[in-house]
């Protein structure tokens, strides 16, 4: 993987590979436009800079997969969004859907720490 930060943006198209995978093994652009709300375009761009920094692999026209790192830090996401979910239910006594957009903007800032403090409180 090259020295670059994944921004907010590409964590989220990392897991909505992830989670897309999860349920049909093979994960087309068009698939992932349609879960990120965005353009083929837009799509393949975020999947050509993940695959720059070792994350996901893409043959043209062929399906779009995570590679074994990219596996690890989708999986790491969607652990970090969880556990910010289920402080903010169970701790906050907010709605789950509000709770999961929170989660979403929550899980790209906050820090190791203040995360294991959350879990620790769930």
């Amino acid at each position: 993987m090259e020295d670059k930060k994944i921004t907010a943006s590409l964590e989220d198209y990392l897991k909505a590979i992830y989670l897309l995978h999860k349920t049909d093994a093979s994960v087309r652009l068009t698939d992932i436009s349609e879960r990120m709300s965005v353009s083929k375009p837009s799509a393949f761009n975020a999947v050509s800079q993940l695959s720059d920094m070792g994350l996901a692999e893409h043959i043209k026209f062929g399906p779009v997969r995570l590679t074994a790192q990219g596996i690890e830090a989708a999986q790491n996401l969607v652990a970090k969004h969880e556990i910010i979910k289920r402080f903010l239910m169970r701790a906050l006594n907010i709605g789950e859907t509000l709770a999961g957009s929170e989660a979403c903007a929550i899980e790209h800032t906050i820090r190791d720490a203040t995360l294991a403090k959350m879990a620790s409180l769930i």
